[in-house]
């Protein structure tokens, strides 16, 4: 039974976009660029799905052909993975500098891993460091082949926020950023990253920046999802990092007492999700995170039609903080419950 049920799940990051799987298949089993090139063709000038595009494709180059780190020295590859060689043969092209520079920093991620840094070893971290280096200069180089696009500055704000940059450079980016484009989708969540406590800021610092986004955002866009995603960092925090650690009851007890974090949830329905506005490119992702909150804290018929709009798109972040299991255990327990109370 739980494997007819988790076969009802998709976890791939291309989601139902079928140009962008396509895409994905060749950054990580294949060569070809054409499929890359003609899907990034058709983002410019929508800089959310342009900026999806990027993160994805490099992602999926992470692990695959060509990006492997030699047993004995531990340095990756960075001339013969598929985005590699595709920017070396098209120098002059920003799209081909903007994946090889995500993809770089996404290979560093992997060497360095995703556990908090003091468990990271000084071999890894210099590694990281090597990789890092290499993305900037190539979203130097595509930040250069296009001036007005804001993507490249997503990439330099990720960087910046790894490698714990001085605040007055992460705010440089962040101006730079929202001057090409005001709401950007990922930006936010990026700058939403480095409020939070696990990086360099503090729960108060997260939660002052995600409101803020929310009382001047359009009615219909998805930053009204800001806080929600916000409340899933401090669960994690409190749950995983704090000292006393709290239990996840304690935690989901706070989630449904506290009457602001209630608000947020009634903020991101109404202003998001029950508007009648078009699809985002990264509509799942924060259908995702509106489910979480909405199951976490009880309101479980409230969550229904939200897990029906997710379909079997699953997205491991937030689930996979919840819980010590696999994340595909929190998510199928919570859509269940949700449509029995639906």
């Amino acid at each position: 039974m739980w494997r007819l049920l988790t076969r009802q799940i998709l976890t791939n990051p291309a989601q139902d976009d079928t140009a962008l799987r396509e895409a994905c298949e060749q950054a990580r089993y294949g060569s070809d660029t054409e499929p890359a090139r003609r899907a990034l063709a058709g983002t410019r000038g929508d800089h959310a799905r342009r900026a999806r595009y990027v993160r994805v494709l490099a992602a999926s180059t992470a692990g695959g052909l060509g990006s492997r780190a030699d047993k004995t020295t531990g340095r990756v590859d960075t001339e013969a993975a598929w985005a590699d060689t595709w920017a070396a043969r098209n120098p002059a092209d920003p799209e081909a500098q903007l994946v090889r520079a995500r993809s770089l920093l996404e290979r560093a991620w992997e060497v360095r891993g995703g556990g908090w840094a003091s468990t990271v070893r000084r071999d890894q971290w210099a590694e990281f460091a090597r990789l890092a280096d290499l993305a900037d200069q190539a979203n130097d180089r595509a930040m250069a082949l296009a001036p007005d696009d804001p993507t490249p500055w997503v990439t330099r704000l990720r960087t910046q926020i790894a490698r714990s940059a001085p605040r007055e450079s992460v705010d440089e980016t962040w101006r730079e950023l929202t001057r090409r484009d005001p709401w950007h989708w990922e930006g936010h969540q990026l700058r939403l990253t480095h409020s939070c406590r696990k990086w360099s800021g503090s729960h108060e610092q997260m939660y002052g920046f995600a409101r803020s986004v929310t009382a001047t955002a359009p009615t219909g866009s998805p930053l009204h999802v800001l806080p929600v995603r916000a409340a899933a960092e401090w669960a994690l925090w409190e749950e995983d990092r704090a000292a006393p650690r709290r239990t996840a009851a304690e935690v989901e007890e706070q989630w449904r007492q506290d009457p602001v974090m209630q608000s947020d949830l009634d903020t991101a329905l109404s202003r998001w999700f029950h508007q009648p506005g078009a699809r985002h490119p990264d509509w799942y992702d924060d259908l995702n995170h509106l489910a979480y909150g909405l199951a976490r804290s009880g309101r479980d018929a409230d969550a229904a039609p939200v897990f029906a709009a997710i379909g079997k798109f699953m997205t491991t972040t937030p689930w996979g903080w919840w819980g010590a299991g696999p994340n595909d255990v929190a998510f199928v327990r919570a859509r269940a419950r949700a449509r029995r109370a639906g």
